[in-house]
């Protein structure tokens, strides 16, 4: 099997990761890993929404895929559109990581402890318009590039902090850092964020096998709601959107959050029932009436 994947180190952790469990499910499974640059890896010197919104980090490892030159793509499942290229599917993910973000700074515990005037780094303008809801007198930069880039100009910038996903954290083993996690009922995680997405060519039924036992279900049930949520309110990668839907025995929550640019016009909902699909279309629906869309075109 050839496994597409971006050539980061967390990209490489993450193929790596599925590799190993194919392998360990698949005992003689040979794998071959591709890796690869994409559009949103080679332009580096500007924010994600300025190049583009949908597919900055994918587009390449699809279309190698379409070529068949790959049999897999191994995406972070966040980074991945709702809606997918023609002739492509998103045929599954194994156990979801942590989902939430995290603060990391060199002066603050938390985020409570910032003060007016203050600066943090993110390239998101998801966390940047949840922050600004919270702490309006704040200022931000953009930031991109790997942990270490990201740790290194936090450093020399002397920001009072940066946002990065908690599982990336956890899988990079950096936990020496001085970090906290930010709950996510007040900031509601990226679509699908923390877990790992596997990419095919429709109609690869000969993968159904290999992927039984990698993939989790619970996972699958949840980051479709999220998807679903994102899908109907044509939200990308680039706006201020998040959704989390979590299971406890038998109930699902569902946690929907969109705003404009500046966090200062926020539509937010927790809902608890049984079937994640339904809150999860019943809550853009009601986003919807509510003028979410108006809202996300001035994020």
């Amino acid at each position: 099997m050839k496994i597409g994947t971006r050539k980061s180190k967390l990209a490489l952790w993450q193929t790596h990761y599925i590799a190993d469990l194919l392998k360990k499910f698949n005992p003689g499974l040979e794998v071959e890993i591709v890796k690869m640059d994409t559009t949103g890896d080679k332009i580096r010197d500007k924010p994600l929404p300025e190049i583009g919104g949908k597919g900055l980090f994918t587009l390449e490892l699809e279309n190698a895929l379409h070529e068949g030159s790959v049999d897999i793509a191994v995406h972070s499942l966040k980074d991945l559109p709702s809606a997918l290229p023609d002739g492509l599917e998103w045929i599954g993910s194994p156990k979801r990581a942590n989902p939430n973000d995290a603060f990391i700074s060199n002066r603050y515990k938390d985020l409570s402890e910032v003060q007016p005037g203050d600066i943090i780094a993110t390239g998101s303008v998801r966390r940047r318009a949840q922050i600004l809801s919270q702490f309006p007198n704040l200022s931000f930069v953009d930031l991109r590039g790997n942990i270490d880039t990201r740790l290194r100009k936090l450093e020399e910038g002397g920001w009072a902090g940066i946002i990065m996903a908690a599982a990336a954290i956890d899988r990079l083993e950096r936990k020496d850092l001085s970090f906290s996690i930010m709950d996510a009922q007040t900031y509601v995680p990226a679509v699908s964020q923390g877990a790992i997405g596997i990419e095919a060519k429709e109609g690869r039924h000969d993968l159904a096998e290999l992927f039984e036992k990698v993939f989790h279900q619970e996972t699958i049930e949840a980051c479709t709601a999220e998807r679903k949520f994102m899908n109907m309110l044509e939200g990308g990668c680039s706006v201020s959107l998040g959704a989390y839907a979590k299971k406890d025995d038998t109930s699902w929550t569902f946690s929907g959050w969109i705003s404009n640019q500046d966090g200062s016009q926020v539509l937010t909902q927790h809902v608890t029932g049984s079937s994640v699909f339904s809150m999860a279309e019943e809550m853009a629906a009601c986003f919807i009436e509510k003028g979410a869309q108006e809202l996300l075109r001035h994020s």
